[in-house]
């Protein structure tokens, strides 16, 4: 059984299972840095492992419930209050009872620095404690959470907290022009275009854009590329509405199999073998 109202938000339950799902448009003041603000509550499914997978966003997650335990790429499990997690070129994988309650948000690179006084580089390839980067904020945000009983007051608290960070950060400045123009030429492009043509695009070569690129994103331009392709793929396979052929030469790739082997690389399982045995896929 599934309902959805107006607002986004959708509640599902399939025997002992149950997801809820909210989606939540920021402030104005924070359009231009949260690209996405979901709540999520899921109970019912076999414990077992998560794949939190790659994306060309900074990952904000305060859980609701139990703290999160992460496994960084190569990294034992460690247990978090809230998590921050930078751009990565691999998966970190969530351990989890089977249920999973939170709040999830989507953070635009370039508001690591609004917010957080630091270029988003800083974060990359790892899941930090949000404590260790904002300090006792955190805590404050999720016992705050914690008190609020409806989705549209904890959202409130949530863009609340967030302008008081962008009030408070240091100002480090914008990213370099060039930088932000490569970063949105591989974006509008759904990673397809060649890193040489965003390099005499934005009049640097390609040895300065690839340093620079990754001195502010913690990621090369080629890297951010594939990013993009993958972050396309993730909802057509969920989805299971398409063809895995389809979805590859949608998202920009030339075949299934080169599709395959990004997706080993950033996710550390095939489209096929995810979509059957991540059980929270799609939720």
């Amino acid at each position: 059984m599934e309902a959805d109202s107006p607002d986004g938000e959708r509640a599902t339950r399939v025997g002992a299972t149950r997801v809820e799902h909210h989606e939540h448009v920021p402030t104005a003041r924070l359009s231009g840095l949260v690209e996405r603000a979901v709540g999520y509550r899921l109970s019912g499914f076999p414990a077992g492992i998560h794949v939190g997978m790659p994306s060309r966003t900074v990952t904000l997650v305060v859980p609701l419930g139990q703290p999160l335990t992460v496994a960084d790429p190569g990294g034992l499990p460690r247990i978090h209050s809230s998590v921050v997690a930078g751009l990565s070129a691999a998966p970190s994988h969530i351990h989890h009872d089977g249920a999973q309650h939170g709040v999830q948000l989507a953070l635009r690179p370039e508001a690591v620095r609004a917010l957080f006084g630091m270029p988003a580089a800083e974060l990359a390839s790892r899941s930090y404690d949000l404590a260790d980067v904002v300090g006792a904020q955190a805590h404050s945000l999720r016992d705050q959470l914690h008190g609020a009983e409806a989705w549209p007051d904890r959202f409130a608290l949530v863009d609340d907290w967030l302008v008081g960070l962008l009030d408070g950060a240091p100002r480090l400045g914008t990213p370099e022009p060039e930088v932000l123009e490569a970063w949105r030429l591989i974006g509008v492009s759904g990673g397809s275009v060649p890193v040489r043509d965003v390099a005499a695009r934005v009049g640097w070569s390609m040895r300065r854009l690839q340093s620079r690129f990754r001195h502010e994103f913690g990621v090369s331009p080629k890297t951010a590329a594939v990013l993009r392709r993958f972050e396309r793929s993730v909802p057509l396979v969920a989805g299971r509405r398409h063809a895995l052929t389809e979805v590859a030469l949608r998202c920009g790739w030339t075949d299934h199999a080169h599709m395959d082997r990004d997706w080993r690389a950033l996710a550390g399982t095939s489209p096929m073998r995810w979509r059957t045995e991540d059980v929270l896929v799609a939720h």
